[in-house]
């Protein structure tokens, strides 16, 4: 079966690692993105949160898309909270209206829909599976949820065919150092480097996470736009947690030169799950995807890849 693709945030972190894989594994590809590579075939200008643009983007797909993999969001937490405004323009309107303009132009499409395991909120039993309660504690995870429940009216009602996908944190080579482990990995490349004093400053270390390497995470999400059941919500994660002091004392290890430590108060979330870890059981059952990559090798990715940018 010939399967072609669409990847909305096809430039972002995730995005870009998706459409490597896709690419490899003999899928005709099309992208989109707010920009776009300059004289890139396959790529298409779009904000999702425009509608005409969401349209013209359509048009330009045509009627042979297989697949659409909904990755546009504003996905750094404490950016949604300073312009909540945008972030729901994003990530619940442009959830929305690319649902929506799939449905009338090509109705035989499958939507695979992008969301997050923020949206469960604190738990109130781990691992959280795909039955935990939704309560989300911030402006993104509240977006994600609404954009969710959204995508799972649309099957309910016959709508579209949708598979909603809930990863657990998730990092590896060309994140932003926004996020937590890279922003601990590019501090030590540019410490080991010179380039800076050998102090890494850190927000809470005592929160406990559920990390996956991104190429993991992508293997899902192919494995779930093929073999997912339509309706149905899946978690991605590895099904362990490790706190956030945990991995950077592990990073530290990896270090070549002593590094200090010091609590940063501009680091720290207003509201911050002090756990969240996930199971992948039903994803597993399903299309008997298991994770590969261990949490080290993760991190030593992660760090390589930062001391390769720092030397450039």
């Amino acid at each position: 079966m010939n399967r072609e693709a669409l990847i909305t945030g096809a430039g972002g972190f995730v995005g870009r690692i998706l459409h490597q894989r896709l690419a490899e594994r003999g899928w005709t590809v099309r992208c989109c993105d707010v920009h776009v590579p300059p004289g890139e075939p396959g790529w298409f200008a779009c904000d999702v949160s425009d509608s005409r643009r969401v349209d013209a983007l359509m048009a330009w797909c045509g009627e042979k898309i297989s697949h659409v993999f909904h990755l546009a969001a504003i996905t750094f937490v404490p950016e949604t909270g300073r312009n909540p405004y945008r972030a729901f323009d994003v990530n619940l309107q442009g959830t929305v209206l690319l649902a929506d303009a799939v449905r009338r132009a090509i109705p035989s499409a499958r939507l695979v829909f992008i969301g997050s395991a923020e949206v469960y909120g604190p738990p109130q039993s781990l691992p959280m599976d795909e039955r935990h309660p939704i309560n989300p504690t911030n402006p993104y995870a509240i977006s994600k949820a609404a954009a969710d429940l959204y995508c799972g009216y649309l099957h309910a009602a016959g709508l579209l065919d949708v598979v909603r996908v809930r990863p657990f944190n998730h990092s590896g080579p060309g994140q932003a150092d926004s996020f937590v482990l890279s922003s601990f990995a590019r501090q030590i490349a540019r410490i080991e480097a010179g380039k800076v004093e050998p102090i890494l400053r850190v927000g809470n270390l005592d929160a406990r996470r559920d990390f996956s390497h991104v190429s993991d995470v992508v293997r899902a999400y192919e494995a779930l736009a093929v073999e997912g059941v339509s309706g149905e919500v899946y978690n991605v994660c590895s099904g362990a947690a490790v706190s956030i002091r945990e991995a950077l004392a592990l990073l530290l290890d990896m270090a070549a030169v002593p590094i200090r430590v010091e609590q940063d108060a501009g680091r720290m979330r207003p509201v911050d799950v002090p756990e969240l870890w996930g199971s992948h059981e039903k994803l597993t059952a399903r299309t008997g995807w298991l994770p590969e990559i261990s949490f080290g090798n993760l991190l030593g990715d992660l760090l390589e890849y930062w001391r390769l940018a720092e030397r450039a």
